[in-house]
């Protein structure tokens, strides 16, 4: 016997030692998948905001989040996203010469 005639033998043997595959009786529609994760509905998939990576010092980190607990606790969401976008956006502003008072005033919880 020839080695071709040997690796055949092999072949056919290995295939009908394996379970067939069962075919799918009908495939799903779109509606009966169910999608993994939570629903889409925040900043990650608002294509107004766009993700950054920056570093602050640990101490500004958790200044700021004591300052936003409070906040929160008098009623007044803003998470940290929120307040770098508004800050970012008064130091634009005032690059662009508009005056620093109002600008600040937008974004401060105290009425000055």
């Amino acid at each position: 016997m020839s080695q071709d005639d040997m690796f055949q033998k092999l072949v056919k043997t290995h295939r009908k030692s394996q379970p067939q595959k069962k075919q799918a009786t009908t495939p799903k529609t779109p509606r009966e998948t169910k999608r993994r994760g939570r629903p889409a509905n925040g900043k990650r998939s608002d294509p107004n905001w766009i993700g950054r990576t920056y570093y602050v010092q640990t101490e500004t980190d958790l200044d700021v989040e004591e300052q936003l607990l409070k906040l929160k606790r008098e009623g007044k969401e803003l998470d940290k996203s929120e307040l770098v976008d508004a800050l970012l956006g008064a130091w634009v502003k005032w690059r662009q010469g508009e005056d620093s008072e109002i600008l600040i005033g937008e974004i401060s919880p105290r009425q000055i």
